[in-house]
């Protein structure tokens, strides 16, 4: 079997610093105190929601159709995107033809916090910014758990992705928005390349429809009309036709679960986006106090995974055990532990997945290995970008196992895929 996905599943993509041995998708160098023995994707429950979402792998590789819509939700560690995009990278490069798009994008940096290192963003006109850890804001808010808002008569964006990652081109972007109390008319700078665009008031989206392929979205913003207002910008998607792994990261520095619960739009959006997969990555910020209460961690939580089951009852969720950490950087965090058994209840209770970095990592006070090895911050919360590159190198190999399992299961529908 671990023959058949190198030769079926890798191709010629098993280059970079990940890749000691060009034979084999799992190839990565090791560091002894890391349970890579223990790098999967764990059950505690039914697994039966994940069947659409192998099923539609399977598609998609046999016969090149279709999208896997992937959306990771997190803090601080996806914010910066750099773990969620080797996890991006490699699952759109294990066999030629899964690039399926950037997916969801936001300016970051014109909220004046940190952009991705692999996209860029500038403005032009007067932008004010909320997130949802300001709790003493009442913005709106969406999926992305920030936006941003101007009230200029003329206004504008401008998103690229940044040429030294992986390439992107699209030639359809959908733009999540809120106008209020004015009128505001939204276009492409260039609008020789648009053919149509299509309001879809349901989900306060717009869609731009491009006769061509490109590589930048210059979203030109003018006031309609003279009453007061603003208009806000949730974040949009950069979408292509093409078959293949679309991988949506969300983060906000320092949110918490509570900080996602507080935005209004999320279930709106979230149906907008339909992903096949939910991967949850949030818990550090909450765990983040001597006075951990694990059952309103666990309340919070199941409020979570229930408004997402309430959009789509059928998604694939896995839900990722923060890494362990270090309060006040000072003493080794025992919350963690407390989260890991509230995950594994939550798991069982609807039939997610688990992906538990906590005990790949080593467990309890392993953070400080990690820190002397140079794989984490001295804070020993954050990781070094060495360090976030082999979390996302660890995570898409468990992804990766997830699937060869579901290969070689012995009434796998997919058995053909092995002749």
């Amino acid at each position: 079997m671990r023959n058949l996905l190198i030769v079926v599943f890798w191709g010629v993509f098993c280059t970079g610093s990940w890749a000691q041995d060009p034979s084999n998708p799992y190839s990565l160098a090791e560091y002894p105190f890391i349970r890579y023995d223990v790098n999967k994707i764990d059950f505690p429950g039914d697994s039966a929601a994940f069947k659409p979402l192998t099923q539609a792998v399977d598609r998609l590789i046999s016969k090149g159709e279709g999208k896997i819509e992937i959306l990771q939700i997190g803090g601080s560690h996806i914010q910066a995107d750099v773990y969620s995009n080797i996890a991006r990278i490699r699952l759109q490069t294990f066999y030629p033809g899964l690039n399926g798009g950037r997916g969801f994008v936001f300016p970051y940096s014109v909220a004046k916090t940190n952009n991705p290192a692999n996209l860029k963003s500038t403005a032009t006109g007067l932008w004010t910014a909320c997130r949802n850890v300001q709790r003493e804001k009442t913005c709106l808010l969406g999926i992305a758990g920030i936006s941003i808002s101007t009230a200029d008569s003329l206004a504008g964006l401008k998103i690229y992705t940044s040429k030294h990652y992986q390439t992107y081109d699209f030639n359809r972007v959908s733009v999540f928005y809120f106008e209020d109390s004015t009128h505001y008319q939204m276009s492409v700078a260039d609008s020789m390349l648009v053919d149509s665009v299509r309001i879809d008031t349901a989900h306060h989206m717009a869609t731009f429809y491009l006769n061509q392929y490109i590589d930048t979205f210059n979203l030109k913003l003018t006031k309609t009309d003279t009453c007061s207002g603003k208009f806000t910008f949730m974040g949009a998607l950069l979408q292509t036709d093409d078959p293949g792994v679309v991988y949506h990261s969300i983060g906000i520095n320092g949110a918490s679960i509570p900080s996602f619960l507080r935005c209004q739009l999320f279930e709106e959006q979230l149906d907008a986006l339909k992903p096949d997969l939910v991967v949850l990555s949030l818990g550090t910020n909450d765990g983040y106090s001597k006075k951990f209460d694990p059952e309103v961690y666990r309340a919070n939580y199941d409020s979570l995974i229930r408004e997402i089951l309430s959009i789509n009852p059928k998604v694939s969720i896995i839900i990722t055990v923060p890494n362990d950490d270090y309060l006040y950087k000072r003493y080794p965090n025992k919350a963690t532990a407390l989260q890991e058994t509230v995950i594994y209840d939550l798991a069982k209770k609807y039939g997610a997945g688990v992906w538990n970095f906590y005990q790949i990592m080593g467990g309890y006070n392993s953070s400080y290995t990690w820190y002397k090895n140079g794989l984490m911050n001295y804070d020993r919360i954050h990781f070094t970008k060495i360090g976030y590159q082999h979390k996302g190198h660890l995570f898409f190999n468990a992804l990766l196992k997830m699937y060869d399992n579901h290969l070689e299961a012995p009434d796998s529908p997919s058995k053909s895929l092995l002749d």
